[in-house]
């Protein structure tokens, strides 16, 4: 039986949103999870007037009151973090094992978030000649809105929250329509932790919430997480009157050129294309390997061991779970059939697996070295994607040859070329023999080109939560000992 929605979270009430109604299914087996209401454009003015009114107080108390909220809502989500994991598993598809990944990220977020914070946010003073002091502060922008993607439902708007809440903002979030379960989980937790009314707050829905949002004079700022053409309709919005950060996916390369250990960069590759079933924004989808004994044993192996791979419950010991809706796996499909008739060669198909469900399909690799007309697109889902080159220089200019700019990686054991990789690749986050889709807690996370807009969250999230003041100050007057030219008193 589907769960009732509890509602919008707004100024520490849940309210029935009055919009449309929309429903929620599980990609594992099309069970109807929940149901609900979008939030209306009054709903979305309430939530953030609700923000509005709790800033000033929120903003003025000492960070370590702010953390000591946050710490509480850590200590709710280790207390109820298998019953989060089994949501995200149902909700998104992940194997068990991965949503409990998820949530063990939720858990280790707040001690580099708050690291982070004391290091970039502190108060910079510096004595001038004329015994005047110049000082360097930052401040919170007051209420931003956060916008989350459906494939990691609980971190991914986490990372942007803790870091808004830390430097004194508050907060409405508009969740992925894909995953309002989850949603209202995570929310459930924050409002066991006791937050003041109105710093954080939630409002369902889709792209209409997401642009009242934006379009809310009293928003300060919107993060956001998801699609290349949902981030440039956002910026269109945001353009000139807020601050606006964009993570908005990728078609991301890894080179594969030599190693010793073939099967270790076997793994590493499966684990850089297939985890989360291809749905991560980081996700190796192009693979570029060389002309030569090397390249044709690795692309052997790597097609042997995928064959492999078990695909199933989120609950079987699985390594992929299924995609989050059917349209995905038509999608792939399509794109698999368009690429065979353009002269790609198929080298593992992709097939899809009706006796577990619409939303499942096997992993793909297709090699379009032969394909003079490849289209720059982020194909979501197990499709890996192959070019054979006669050269490094050949390697790293086909790798460049995206308008995304997110995530690259390679593989080798020549330092030098690995030297050279990382200085000419165009990317945000870079792998050296090891996985791409892994990312450090400590470590910024973001691309460029059309991947993102310059700002990285991760580690760096507290630059984009927070606006400085530069003050020249003296506690007095000073006398005047000669007047400026032009001047006469």
């Amino acid at each position: 039986m589907a769960i009732e929605s509890k509602g919008n979270y707004i100024d520490n009430k849940w309210i029935i949103g009055s919009g449309e109604k929309f429903y929620s299914y599980s990609p594992v087996n099309q069970e109807l999870l929940w149901e609900g209401y979008f939030a209306t454009e009054d709903d979305v003015k309430q939530a953030v007037e609700s923000a509005r009114n709790a800033f000033n107080s929120w903003s003025l108390l000492d960070v370590e009151e702010r953390i000591n909220y946050i710490k509480k809502y850590i200590e709710v989500v280790e207390a109820n973090k298998e019953a989060l994991a089994e949501c995200i598993s149902s909700e998104v598809g992940k194997p068990y094992w991965e949503s409990l990944t998820e949530v063990n990220s939720i858990i280790g977020k707040l001690d580099p978030c708050i690291e982070a914070y004391n290091i970039r946010n502190n108060t910079i003073t510096r004595d001038q000649s004329d015994g005047s002091k110049s000082v360097t502060r930052f401040k919170p922008h007051g209420v931003v809105g956060i916008i989350g993607p459906y494939n990691f439902p609980a971190h991914m708007p986490n990372g942007h929250i803790m870091a808004a809440l830390l430097a004194g903002n508050t907060v409405v979030l508009k969740p992925s329509e894909k995953v309002p379960l989850v949603s209202e989980m995570v929310m459930s937790y924050w409002e066991k932790a006791g937050l003041p009314s109105g710093v954080i707050n939630m409002v369902h829905g889709g792209k209409s919430v997401s642009e009242n949002l934006c379009l809310n004079d009293d928003v300060k700022g919107v993060f956001f997480t998801g699609s290349k053409c949902a981030g440039q309709n956002i910026e269109e919005l945001c353009l000139h009157k807020k601050i606006c950060v964009l993570e908005m996916g990728g078609n991301s390369p890894y080179i594969v050129w030599d190693t010793t250990n073939v099967d270790g960069a076997v793994v590493t590759m499966i684990q850089s294309s297939f985890i989360t079933s291809g749905q991560r924004c980081s996700t190796a989808r192009r693979l570029i390997i060389p002309k030569n004994d090397f390249g044709d044993t690795f692309i052997n192996r790597l097609v042997e061991v995928s064959k492999n791979i078990k695909v199933g419950k989120p609950k079987d010991h699985v390594f992929m779970g299924p995609l989050k809706s059917k349209d995905l796996v038509d999608n792939i499909i399509s794109k698999q059939n368009e690429l065979i008739e353009k002269g790609a060669t198929i080298l593992l198909e992709s097939k899809t697996i009706p006796e577990l469900g619409d939303a499942y399909i096997t992993p793909g690799i297709i090699d379009v070295t032969n394909v003079n007309e490849k289209v720059d697109e982020e194909i979501i889902g197990p499709f890996l994607q192959v070019t054979r080159v006669g050269s490094f220089d050949e390697a790293i200019n086909k790798a460049n040859d995206s308008c995304y700019g997110l995530a690259a990686g390679i593989i080798t054991e020549d330092k030098k070329l690995y030297e050279e990789f990382e200085n000419r690749i165009e990317a945000g986050i870079i792998s050296w023999n090891k996985q791409l889709t892994g990312a450090s807690k400590y470590a910024p996370f973001g691309g460029i080109k059309d991947s993102g807009n310059y700002r990285p969250s991760g580690f760096l999230a507290t630059d984009y939560c927070v606006y400085s003041t530069a003050a020249v100050e003296i506690d007095r007057v000073k006398e005047i000992t000669k007047l400026p030219e032009g001047i006469t008193l």
